[in-house]
Parts: C-alpha cells; sequence; structure tokens
C-alpha cells in the first residue's frame, strides 16, 4: 500500500534567513521611539492626587531640586510623607514665626548633604533652592507655613510648580 504525501511537503533545500523585512521592521520602531522620544520631558513627578494651578509662563526650571508637594491629606518632602495637612492647619497662624518640625528636620538633613557635597566638590556653592508643588485650593495659612519653613532652614529660592496652559 502506498503512503499519500500530503500538499504540504518540506522543501528539499533549506532556505536562507530573509532579513530585509526583519530590518524594515526594526527601522520603523527605532524611527517611532526616536520621534516619541523628549529630550526635555518631565523633570518632575506630581504628588498623587494634587491639582496643579495653571500659568502662562513659559520658563522650564533647569534641573530638578529638592521637591516639596502640598496635597490636601499630606506634606511630602521628595515624595516621602512627613505630616498630615491638618497637622499644619493646627499650627497657629499668629504665632510669630510658624515652622512645621518634621519638615524642618528633614530640609535641614537635606541641606546638609548638599553642604557635604559642596565640601566633596560635586557642587560648586549651596543653592538652597527648592520646588513647591501645592493643591490650587489649598488654603493660604498652609502655604505661608510652608514658606516659612523653607526659609527658616536656609531655602530661600523657592520655586512653584505649576501646569502650563494650553493655547
Amino acid at each position: 500500500m502506498a503512503v499519500a504525501r500530503g500538499r504540504f511537503q518540506k522543501p528539499k533545500k533549506d532556505i536562507p534567513l530573509q532579513i530585509t523585512s526583519m530590518m524594515d521592521m526594526f527601522t520603523i520602531i527605532l524611527v517611532f521611539l526616536l520621534k516619541s522620544f523628549s529630550a526635555e520631558g518631565s523633570i518632575m513627578t506630581n504628588a498623587d492626587n494634587l491639582v496643579l494651578p495653571n500659568s502662562d509662563s513659559k520658563k522650564k526650571p533647569a534641573e530638578v531640586n529638592l521637591q516639596l508637594a502640598v496635597t490636601n491629606e499630606m506634606v511630602l518632602v521628595d515624595n516621602l510623607p512627613l505630616v498630615p495637612t491638618e497637622d499644619v492647619r493646627k499650627i497657629p497662624f499668629d504665632d510669630p514665626d510658624p515652622v512645621i518640625g518634621k519638615v524642618e528636620e528633614k530640609l535641614r538633613s537635606c541641606l546638609a548633604q548638599e553642604e557635604e557635597m559642596v565640601r566633596l566638590g560635586a557642587l560648586n556653592a549651596v543653592q538652597g533652592k527648592i520646588v513647591i508643588q501645592v493643591d490650587k485650593n489649598m488654603d493660604f495659612d498652609v502655604l505661608f507655613k510652608v514658606m516659612n519653613t523653607c526659609g527658616k532652614v536656609g531655602y530661600n529660592t523657592m520655586n512653584f510648580a505649576v501646569m502650563e496652559r494650553e493655547q
């Protein structure tokens, strides 16, 4: 009895690998990635549950500095939660020097690290720059206490993070 062979048979000789179409595919992927890559990018990460105010300013921050975020729930330094915002509200506004204790301690340790970097030669001078992200609906007294704490420690160059308004 003869064995019937199917229509699909193994070719008699090996066919070399065709890499032309594979190279085309990789080229398309490379062009897509290069096109979507942004050299400027977003150099700051927004804190969760934070709505930044809109601005017409086109000025971009030159470098990422120390970041302090004030949300409705927490005060964060470099995305590390430190103090509930409610505790900041409880500090009396008529206090002549309202300071947030835990934030002050953290900022002092960050400033000490910056001074150590100057001592080691990694930085030319202590910059004392901080970027503050505040929810646009935050009370002024909370913002005032945060700014007072930053200034008392030595972070006197304060920049506020805002969202660029779409034209």
